[in-house]
């Protein structure tokens, strides 16, 4: 016997989706703007005030130049979605965000999701060096193993997925 589910329910793989198409439409009706190809982040523009939501997941973050115009949303969407306040943004996505009201600054920092990457792939007593072979070594194919190491390969594409997502993030010299 087949059933047609009338709505998505949680922990069923298309409902994630159907969840944001279902917000993306809400945002849109309620006259945002998409930022990007991506669809995460919209903006709302009502004369000088401004309005940015960025989503990711079941997470969001709201940044304001007007905290009516905040406030206003807030009381809306509430109406649709059930929300929960964390206040103030201190840590989004692997990033540490430090706030300096009295310079009017925020800062990024990944240094945590760093030192668990070294943590995790045991370079926690790795040293900075200028390159990262001797100059003028020469690499030859002879010097590759005839069958990779499946597990190898594995940490090293985990590495990179793990570096590629802090360089694009905030951009650490690594």
């Amino acid at each position: 016997k087949c059933l047609k589910l009338c709505k998505s329910l949680y922990g069923l793989r298309q409902s994630s989706a159907l969840f944001y198409e279902n917000l993306e439409r809400w945002m849109i009706d309620y006259c945002f703007t998409p930022i990007g190809p991506d669809g995460v982040m919209f903006r709302l523009e009502q004369g000088a005030e401004k309005l940015i939501v960025s989503l990711y997941v079941d997470y969001g973050v709201c940044a304001s130049n007007s905290d009516d115009l905040y406030c206003t949303f807030l009381a809306d969407i509430s109406k649709k979605y059930t929300l929960s306040y964390s206040g103030q943004l201190s840590f989004y996505l692997c990033v540490a965000i430090n706030h300096d009201k009295e310079k009017g600054i925020s800062t990024l920092s990944q240094e945590s999701y760093i030192n668990t990457l070294l943590e995790q792939f045991s370079m926690g007593y790795a040293h900075l060096v200028p390159t990262p072979s001797e100059p003028g070594t020469r690499l030859l194919k002879s010097m590759c193993p005839e069958v990779p190491n499946t597990e190898e390969m594995r940490q090293y594409q985990q590495l990179i997925g793990w570096l590629m997502y802090a360089a694009v993030l905030t951009r650490p010299d690594i």
